[in-house]
């Protein structure tokens, strides 16, 4: 008998009762597919709040503290998505970690290797939500009229598609290098079942269907909090999965131009005083609402990256700061290059939050639309013309002085680039971007202000831009193999 991945003994269902009848609060047991199948029949209401990490309508789970269950005690560089998205940013070029501390196995690469905790706490935290999400799609009828179930299911599809696009990225190669190269394990809860290594197409298979279908069965569906993802956030995830792919960059350009219209880009002012701490933000489209009550202090994003948080950058000094060619090639007129001091070492202030570690997480807004617009545009949905001007809309909000690029090609693209390396710096993006573009690691280089422990370079194809599957999942699942492993 096939075994299922490790997480799957973890979590089998991972979903704490909200209804007091399904919850043993000695030993915390799941609720059944039983109980989850009557509530789903009964009362669809019940069914979107027995799950507290999934559908409290706060997605607790993407800001969970300490989620690798396999390591004693805490670890502070395990906070969720966040953590996530800052660890990849410092595998990039673009990053630099001043002293060996927590999130230095990220900077340094050592992460990726399957002894580490690192690549554990990866492949737990995909997995978990999948397994979460998979004991709901399966509990709700295919035929079901009940709208708020077929909500309930669209949503829950949108969020596998988005964890199994994640992991797969972090796990090999692009899909445009090989399809056919070795992924990574799918399930659906229902038919699909591969514990072993699926082909990239396979899993993308699985993306795209999902995706899809969250798209045309959201429609209607409306919110009550940023925490909760809604057809925006569907279209602006299924712009990321094909700007990834590189398969249909015409429905790219669209989906990321009706994800854009779901706010409104902030100025420079707020760009630089209010722009990434606040969920109210006009600008943000998917996020966490951080409080006293979900705050994980030290263990959180902005104790890491914030250079005036009084935690691990701003108190001990593990700053996380911008590589200096970077910070050369932003004009000096672009209010975004006042967020970096380069007489401090190139200190990042773009993210700061003047609460007690209660600034919000953002996982998703429209300024990325319009650069996802813009690339997909200029590689082949529109024309270059249609390209600068939505490159011109977004950072001419940034920089008075920017004119309308009349770059072309390959030039123009380019340029796209170097924008989006501005305007995403530190929100999780940089690392992936080298991968899906070819760039190679390069920080040893004159005058580099990388850190020792961490100026390396790699080529495009060299084994250390994958993470090794966790030793715990070969062990245990007898469907993947040491040598189906990933080259250390």
């Amino acid at each position: 008998m096939k075994k299922k991945i490790l997480l799957s003994l973890l979590v089998v269902v991972s979903i704490y009762s909200c209804e007091k009848e399904f919850l043993d609060n000695d030993s915390k047991e799941y609720a059944t597919a039983q109980q989850l199948a009557d509530l789903a029949s009964s009362s669809p209401e019940a069914l979107l709040t027995i799950n507290s990490g999934v559908e409290s309508g706060q997605y607790s789970f993407l800001r969970e503290f300490s989620t690798n269950f396999e390591d004693t005690g805490s670890r502070h560089d395990d906070y969720g998505q966040m953590s996530i998205n800052l660890g990849l940013d410092l595998m990039s070029n673009d990053m630099v970690q001043v002293q060996d501390h927590w999130m230095g196995n990220y900077y340094a690469y050592r992460g990726r290797t399957q002894d580490f905790s690192t690549t554990r706490i990866i492949w737990n935290f995909y997995y978990s939500i999948v397994n979460n999400v998979n004991s709901i799609i399966a509990q709700i009828p295919e035929e079901t009229t009940v709208q708020d179930l077929i909500y309930l299911k669209a949503r829950a599809r949108g969020l596998r598609a988005w964890s199994y696009f994640n992991l797969v990225r972090i796990y090999q190669y692009t899909y445009q290098s090989n399809p056919s190269a070795a992924g990574i394990p799918i399930y659906d809860g229902e038919d699909i079942n591969v514990p072993s290594r699926a082909p990239l197409e396979d899993v993308y298979a699985l993306i795209l269907d999902d995706i899809q279908l969250a798209y045309t069965n959201i429609e209607g569906y409306s919110r009550t909090s940023k925490e909760t993802i809604n057809k925006a956030v569907i279209a602006g995830i299924y712009a990321r999965i094909l700007l990834e792919t590189g398969t249909d960059y015409t429905t790219c350009a669209t989906m990321a131009a009706e994800a854009k219209i779901s706010g409104l880009l902030m100025s420079s002012t707020q760009w630089i005083s209010e722009g990434f701490s606040d969920i109210s933000n006009s600008e943000w489209i998917w996020g966490s609402d951080i409080n006293g009550e979900s705050s994980t202090i030290y263990a959180s994003f902005f104790s890491h990256a914030s250079s005036l948080n009084a935690g691990y950058a701003g108190l001990l000094g593990i700053h996380k700061t911008i590589d200096k060619r970077l910070f050369d090639a932003i004009s000096d007129t672009d209010v975004r290059k006042t967020a970096f001091d380069e007489a401090e070492g190139y200190l990042n202030y773009k993210f700061f939050d003047f609460t007690f570690f209660e600034g919000d997480y953002v996982y998703m807004r429209v300024a990325e639309m319009y650069l996802m617009e813009a690339e997909a545009l200029a590689r082949g949905a529109g024309t270059d013309a249609q390209a600068a001007k939505v490159l011109y809309d977004l950072v001419s909000t940034r920089d008075p002085n920017y004119t309308e690029s009349t770059n072309t090609g390959q030039d123009l693209i380019d340029e796209i680039l170097l924008q989006r390396r501005i305007e995403l710096w530190g929100e999780g993006f940089a690392w992936y971007d080298m991968k899906r573009n070819g760039i190679a690691l390069e920080r040893d280089y004159t005058n580099s202000n990388h850190a020792a422990f961490g100026r390396d370079n790699y080529s495009t194809t060299a084994s250390e831009f994958l993470f090794q599957i966790p030793i715990a999942e070969i062990e245990n699942n007898l469907e993947i193999n040491i040598v189906d492993q990933n080259p250390l």
